[in-house]
């Protein structure tokens, strides 16, 4: 029999081994395994049997043990590394669908053969069975691929089996390899569809959220409930010191990279010794602190997107079933899904400190400006009424007057978007926010457009009632998304033209609501299908040569999407060069004004 773990050797150019799964000792696929081990056991005349499949660790695991209760005992859940197993195959006699290895060639892998004390001697009798003696039939399917073995030992009568004994159990051995394929690969089926359930909930979870934190959490819920575990852990190497770690947290950490460099699980229990992957040492290290903290075996996946791994997954078992290859293969899945929702999440949070920052700035610098602009207007008007005393003040003088004055209100009009811009990112006052009359205002705004307009001989309709549209918002917030939507729409419109502006309620998606629905019409310049998708950046200013001959700071459109949204609205842009353009807002309606 095959009881201890030994040392691990590269595996052997033989049959291909598939690995299989093993489970809990009240599934149907172990009520089949010792049905018929016992059978087979029973047709030979044997008082021990077992079965034994491969796992994607390199091992071979005693999934059912039947018979003597010495070898029950010391037998199941048993490991052995694969290569030792195939050493066994292949040294051992062909009996048809049976292996035999005798007690000489077998006695050089005693460490990993099970004696029992009732086989401390053997009878006197030249067919006697010896202590070291092998018999066995691999379990194989159609294309000649390795699943398992079947063992037998310790004979009724004390003797290797005779020819008729051989053929007995070569016809068992052969139909029990038919029952056996079929109810592993059910049992197979039914584990990747509970597990395939899980991973795909842990994908869903890993794409809906970029806050790291939230996401971690959902990911643990998730895992608990669909691998049945008993704790669950993610820890992220950006989050740790290696300095601060102790030694298992450590090695935990590096079995990780090397998990990850591999491409594979690693799974730490006392059956265990990862090959590959683990001194003995290391593995008796971690098994130290498995134990003391209450758990029997230990799931490693490591997290990680291309080469870099980002952390690791931990799932902790207390005296349940060893793993399964499905759910490696699955948890393994969710190792890549996760490190790449970590790196999408650490992204967001990187760009979201970055805007912070950035408005942060924008702010800063609006108000350093703020008060040196205040002087330079102030001693403007103290120099025009200066020089309006003075009679010989020349044109030149008075054109350089001018300039100045256009270049301080141009100055100001900046610094006043970037306030407006800085101070979208902070909570609405809830003091300000109440039902506004979005067509008076609306009136109000064109009439202030006047000059704008006629300067340009650019007509403005307004087709919009002046009451009965309402729109819950900051009355500030509503005058500088149509003052910079209409006097864009002047600006880029061909001199002689005209601008429409419509403002309609509509049904809204929710039974009882309204939708407030403002398109402002022009006929003008229009914009590049290219830049319509950078229209509302801020600081964004067309290549267009006619567009860039019009003063502008590139923040009036970043200002309406910002109000907007603010205001759970849409904004939409349809145009072609030479054509115009239509911006269409839509605001949730309000009810009667306060």
């Amino acid at each position: 029999m095959t009881p201890t773990q030994g040392t691990t050797h590269q595996p052997l150019a033989a049959t291909p081994v598939a690995p299989a799964s093993p489970v809990p000792a009240t599934s149907e696929l172990t009520r089949v395994l010792r049905s018929i081990a016992a059978e087979m056991a029973q047709a030979g005349g044997f008082r021990v049997s077992a079965v034994s499949l491969f796992r994607a660790t390199d091992e071979l695991e005693f999934v059912v043990v039947d018979g003597d209760p010495e070898a029950v005992a010391e037998l199941t859940g048993d490991v052995t590394p694969t290569p030792v197993a195939m050493t066994m195959l292949e040294r051992a006699e062909q009996w048809g669908p049976l292996r035999f290895l005798p007690h000489e060639q077998a006695v050089e892998l005693l460490d990993h053969i099970w004696v029992g004390s009732a086989q401390s001697t053997a009878p006197a009798h030249p067919d006697a069975w010896q202590p070291c003696d092998l018999l066995m039939a691999p379990l194989t399917d159609t294309d000649g691929t390795l699943h398992g073995i079947v063992w037998v030992d310790l004979p009724l009568d004390g003797l290797r089996p005779g020819t008729e004994q051989r053929r007995r159990l070569g016809g068992y051995a052969e139909r029990a390899n038919s029952a056996m394929l079929d109810v592993l690969e059910r049992e197979r089926l039914l584990e990747q569809v509970r597990l395939a359930d899980a991973a795909r909930r842990v994908v869903r979870s890993a794409t809906a959220d970029l806050d790291l934190a939230r996401l971690v959490q959902t990911v643990i819920d998730t895992v608990c409930e669909g691998f049945t575990v008993d704790d669950v852990r993610v820890q992220l190497l950006a989050e740790e010191e290696e300095a601060d770690l102790d030694e298992v947290s450590l090695l935990s950490r590096r079995l990780a990279e090397r998990c990850w460099r591999d491409q594979r699980v690693a799974i730490v229990s006392h059956r265990r010794a990862a090959p590959a992957l683990l001194s003995a040492e290391e593995h008796a290290l971690l098994l130290e602190g498995l134990h003391g903290q209450g758990d029997t075996s230990l799931l490693l996946t490591p997290l990680g997107a291309g080469p870099e791994c980002v952390g690791r997954l931990l799932m902790f078992r207390r005296d349940r079933t060893d793993w399964s290859d499905e759910e490696a293969s699955a948890a393994l899945d969710i190792g890549h899904d996760l490190g790449r929702a970590v790196l999408n999440a650490r992204s967001f949070e990187r760009e979201q400190q970055a805007a912070a920052y950035r408005q942060q700035l924008i702010a800063t610098m609006a108000h350093e400006l703020k008060n040196p602009l205040a002087a330079v207007g102030g001693y403007l008007d103290m120099l025009e009424d200066f020089l309006a005393e003075e009679p010989a003040t020349g044109p030149e003088v008075q054109r350089s007057l001018r300039g100045i004055g256009r270049a301080t209100r141009r100055l100001d009009d900046i610094v006043a978007d970037l306030l407006t811009l800085a101070r979208f990112d902070e909570a609405a006052d809830p003091a300000l926010v109440a039902p506004q009359e979005l067509g008076a205002l609306l009136h109000e705004v064109v009439e202030g457009l006047a000059v704008q307009a006629d300067a340009r001989d650019v007509r403005v309709r307004v087709h919009a009632p002046s009451r009965g549209v309402l729109v819950s918002a900051d009355a500030a917030d509503l005058e500088r998304l149509l003052v910079n939507l209409v006097s864009n729409a002047v600006k880029y419109s061909h001199e002689g033209g005209e601008v429409e502006v419509h403002l309609e309620t509509r049904p809204g998606p929710v039974p009882a609501t309204t939708e407030v629905v403002l398109r402002v019409v022009d006929h003008g310049i229009g914009i590049a299908a290219a830049e319509q998708q950078r229209l509302f950046e801020e600081f964004y200013r067309s290549a267009d040569p006619a567009a860039a001959s019009q003063p502008g700071t590139g923040l009036g459109l970043a200002i309406v999407q910002r109000v907007v949204r603010r205001l759970d609205g849409d904004i939409a842009v349809e145009s072609a060069p030479g054509e115009g353009s239509v911006f269409t807002v839509t605001l949730p309606g309000s009810g009667s004004p306060a």
